[in-house]
Parts: structure tokens; C-alpha cells; sequence
């Protein structure tokens, strides 16, 4: 009985601990202060060309900008598989983020307007992820090739919203989080006019078309990807989100119960 009554205690903590991760450090009990005003996407006067629009959310992006019959080009690896990018009629230019010259050559392969990245990686050493160099390279081709404009996207956990995202987070993407940092740094000092779109938890959950940008470090909620994607469009050509950071937020997804229920 007593060790009956012992793992009866045990599940209960156990139980107590989800419910706590689930909505007590989920960012529920903050509403967000200053959000921007949603634009829909004007469209450019050129192309545009995005870094890291193989797969997730720069994907979904590429997708949505030829949804506005934007004119996209996505630098890929020799070894990246095309496909969906070639079924969407995308462009693509051949460069490894890590590698400078490349990454030059590529931004000066068209005369482009604008570019967009969401490079970054958990995986490798921290020489051989993106999250920082190859967006630094991608920041100081754009700036030398004279683009208009660079959104990348980041992660709530960077600068000053390090306190925002949940403990379990931020201390698993500790590293991640201290690159994507420097690379935002980077970016605010180039010259650029620039936005970082920093979401929290992401998922490949539909679309609710609820979220929005707002400029608070104190802002966290979950996000699916094609949320994501249509706020970083829209700040293409927004003036309200130029030269800001700024956290994606979706109301109805406070919780990670709330996009798991989803």
C-alpha cells in the first residue's frame, strides 16, 4: 500500500509539472503592448530572394510571396532537392550560407530589392551552424549588393526578451539563442532597413490568421508556420515594422496546450 500510495504521489507531481509547463510558463499572463498594424503585402519594385526557403517556415514564405506573384529566388545547396521550389516557379541560386563568397555571388546574381532569412540550425557545432555566420553573410552581401530591405527571422529568447521565452526553451537553445542574438546585432548595425521577427514556439498547425507583430520583448505565444510566414510578408513593404523588432504573436495559442489541442 504505501508504495502504491508513493507512486500515486509521484504521478500527481508528475501531473503538476505538465500543467505547469503547460499554461503557468507558456507567457499566458502577459497581453502584449504595441502591436503593429497588419498591411497586406504591396508588392516590390524587383525580386526577391530569400535564404533558407527549403523546407518549414522559409518554405511557407516562398510560397505566400508567389501566392502575391512575387518575383522569388531561393539560394539553395548543390545538394538540396529543387522540387517544390521548381513546382512553385521559383528561382533558385546556388550558395552555402557559410560560405562568404557565395553567399556575395548570390546576392548579385539579380538585381534584387529585398531578401529574407531564416537561417538556423540545432544541429552541429557552433562553427557550422548558420544561425550566426551565414546570416552575417547574408547581411553584409545585402548591404553591399545596396538592397532595400532584410527581414530574418529569429526567436523569442534573444536580447532583451531572454527572460520571455519558457525555462525549458531557452535553456535547450541556449546556443541557438546566443547566435541568433549576434546576428541580430549585426543587423541592426549594418544600415539596413531591416525588421527581426522573433516568434516563440512554432508548429505545422493551420493557419489562424489571428496573429500579429508586436513591439514587446515580453511577448510569447505559439505561432504555426503559415502565420509566421504571412507576418514576415507583410513587413516587406510595412512601414510600421521598419527598423524594429519585433515578437510574432498569436492570441488564440497562448498556451503549447492550446496549438497541441490544434
Amino acid at each position: 500500500m504505501k508504495i502504491l500510495k508513493g507512486f500515486g504521489y509521484l504521478t500527481l507531481a508528475l501531473v503538476l509539472l505538465v500543467a505547469s509547463y503547460l499554461f503557468i510558463f507558456s507567457g499566458s499572463f502577459h497581453t502584449p503592448q504595441n502591436a503593429v498594424p497588419r498591411v497586406a503585402f504591396s508588392g516590390v519594385n524587383g525580386p526577391i530572394i530569400v535564404f533558407g526557403g527549403t523546407r518549414a517556415t522559409g518554405l511557407e514564405i516562398v510560397r505566400q510571396l508567389r501566392e502575391q506573384g512575387a518575383d522569388v529566388t531561393v539560394a539553395v545547396r548543390s545538394t538540396s532537392n529543387t522540387t517544390v521550389l521548381d513546382a512553385l516557379g521559383v528561382k533558385t541560386v546556388v550558395a552555402d550560407a557559410l560560405n562568404a563568397d557565395q553567399v556575395n555571388a548570390a546576392m548579385r546574381s539579380a538585381n534584387y530589392v529585398a531578401a529574407i532569412s531564416t537561417l538556423g540550425t540545432t544541429r552541429g557545432e557552433q562553427d557550422s551552424r548558420p544561425d550566426f555566420i551565414g546570416n552575417r553573410n547574408v547581411i553584409d552581401a545585402a548591404k553591399s549588393a545596396g538592397l532595400q530591405r532584410l527581414v530574418l527571422i529569429t526567436v523569442v529568447g534573444t536580447g532583451d526578451s531572454a527572460a520571455t521565452a519558457p525555462l525549458p526553451a531557452r535553456t535547450a537553445l541556449k546556443e541557438v539563442i546566443a547566435l541568433k542574438g549576434q546576428a541580430e546585432d549585426h543587423l541592426r548595425a549594418s544600415g539596413l532597413s531591416y525588421t527581426i521577427i522573433r516568434p516563440g514556439g512554432l508548429g505545422d498547425v493551420a493557419a489562424t490568421g489571428k496573429a500579429f507583430l508586436a513591439d514587446d520583448p515580453q511577448a510569447f505565444s505559439y505561432i504555426a508556420r503559415a502565420d509566421l510566414a504571412a507576418l514576415a510578408v507583410e513587413s516587406i513593404t510595412n512601414p510600421a515594422a521598419f527598423n524594429k523588432t519585433l515578437a510574432a504573436y498569436d492570441p488564440t495559442r497562448k498556451t503549447l496546450w492550446r496549438m497541441l489541442a490544434d
